[in-house]
Formats: C-alpha cells, structure tokens, sequence
C-alpha cells in the first residue's frame, strides 16, 4: 500500500464503523445517560486500593482525590503510602453504617465507574486528604509521590 494511501484508508474503515454504529466515538465510555446516586451497605465495597473499590464486578475510580499507587508504585515510599491509604480506606469501610456512591455518567480512560463515594455522611476523599494519605485531584496530570 502506498504511503498516502495509508490515512484515507484508515479514514474509510473508521467512516464504515460509524455507519455501523453512529454511536461509536461518543460511546465508548459512557455509563449511564445522567449522574445517580445509590445509597448501599458497605460491605458490598471491597478496596482495590486507596482510590479505587469494587462493587460486585463493577471497578469504581473514586473521584476527588489521588492516592500513591501500589501496584506500580515508582519508589518504595511510594507503595509505602500507598498501602497505608490502601488499610484505611478497608478500615474505613469496615466502620461505616452507611455508604453512598454518586456516580458520574461517565467511565474513565480503563473503562472503570467513576463516582464519590461518602461513607456515614463523610466524603472520603476529604478523610484521607485531610489525614494525609490523599491529595486533591480532579484530572489531568497527577503529581509523583516519589
């Protein structure tokens, strides 16, 4: 294939998948049309990590707030934080009553649920952040721990 040829015809496949299904570009990430809330027991969240629970089979990205990453912490201080964040969101849901997910209508860029998560009336992006273990985020570029 000659190289010119190479962007129409990237630009031919791509005009055939949306007249297979218009909705392609626009719905890759969506996961419901509007923003809901859902009042629910806590022990249906597992935590994955300081930032991020479970629900069943749903992965939710909870919104507000960054913590240092475990997984593929950049640095030992960082997985160090990391799992503390990790322990006190798991302590966090172990103690609550009550949890409230506000989901976001969208998902993020892994396909996850986004949503505030508040636990007995507190939001917990403002628990973690104001005990150190969290940072203020609200997209883009997030900040090395390292």
């Amino acid at each position: 294939m000659p190289r010119g040829a190479i962007i129409p015809g990237l630009l031919l496949v791509l005009f055939g998948l949306w007249l297979f299904d218009p909705d392609t570009p626009t719905s890759a990430y969506p996961r419901t049309s509007q923003a809901s809330t859902e009042e629910i027991a806590p022990r249906e969240l597992a935590a994955i990590d300081g930032d991020t629970v479970r629900r069943g089979e749903e992965t939710i990205r909870l919104i507000g707030f960054d913590t240092p990453e475990t997984y593929r912490a950049q640095c030992d201080t960082e997985r160090a934080k990391g799992e503390a964040a990790t322990a006190r969101l798991q302590e966090l849901l172990r103690q609550a009553s009550q949890a409230q997910l506000s989901y976001l209508p969208r998902r993020d860029q892994y396909g996850r649920s986004l949503a505030r998560l508040m636990l007995d009336g507190e939001d917990v992006a403002d628990i973690l952040v104001s005990e150190g273990l969290a940072r203020r985020y609200s997209g883009g570029q997030r900040a090395p721990w390292c």
